[in-house]
């Protein structure tokens, strides 16, 4: 029961900590494993990045393939709006300080890329 003064404050601070800020996803991330429907997929993870700026804007690659446009963090959700592309949605779960996993769903196919902060 002494420690509980000390304990207190750290609980709050802890369950007051957004699970999906902005400033979490910020930086450049590298993919490392993308499933898909539960198993390895046949596509190379190693060719997606992203980059978050804290200005809310984002590029993407993913092979030759690029985007770039803005962002926004809700909770767990990310949202992308790519420059002439309907705005994307996806879940996101940031790992300790440099795992980023995003959960999709792509014509009912749940999918999970895992990035690590460079």
């Amino acid at each position: 029961m002494k420690y509980l003064p000390l304990l207190l404050p750290l609980f709050f601070l802890f369950a007051c900590t957004d699970s999906g800020s902005d400033a979490q996803i910020t930086g450049t991330w590298q993919g490392v494993s993308w499933i898909v429907n539960g198993e390895t997929s046949g596509r190379n993870a190693n060719q997606v990045t992203f980059t978050f700026e804290p200005t809310g804007t984002y590029t993407g690659a993913f092979g030759t393939q690029e985007e770039a446009g803005t962002y926004r963090v809700e909770g767990n959700k990310l949202y992308t709006h790519a420059e002439g592309q309907a705005e994307k949605m996806v879940e996101v779960a940031v790992s300790g300080a440099d795992t980023l996993r995003m959960n999709m769903n792509r014509a009912g196919t749940p999918e999970e890329l895992v990035l690590v902060k460079e």
